[in-house]
């Protein structure tokens, strides 16, 4: 077997593990009708680019990450063919701010 193979093939494993958080965390963010599409993004985007991680959480970490970026690019992207208001740009807007 191929070292790129067995590359692969860990992806695979070590993606699989995560699936459940992955989709729990991807329904809260977009909601459970692009879920699965956020998952698949996030799929993509990890196996487009590998990294080589030592431990099981720094892997699991990346994966969040990456999976946090698509759901709001998701949101994004919906919001923007509804003509509505930006989501994320209302919840950035309505973060307390210091005092001046």
């Amino acid at each position: 077997m191929s070292n790129q193979r067995k590359e692969q093939a860990l992806f695979q494993v070590r993606f699989a593990r995560c699936h459940r958080l992955l989709h729990f965390i991807a329904c809260v963010l977009s909601g459970a009708e692009r879920t699965e599409e956020v998952i698949e993004r996030c799929r993509l985007r990890a196996s487009l680019s590998p990294q080589r991680f030592e431990y099981e959480g720094a892997f699991r970490s990346w994966l969040l990450r990456l999976l946090i970026d698509e759901a709001l690019a998701v949101l994004r992207r919906s919001q923007e063919d509804a003509g509505g208001n930006d989501i994320v740009a209302e919840r950035r807007d309505s973060r307390p701010r210091s005092p001046a």
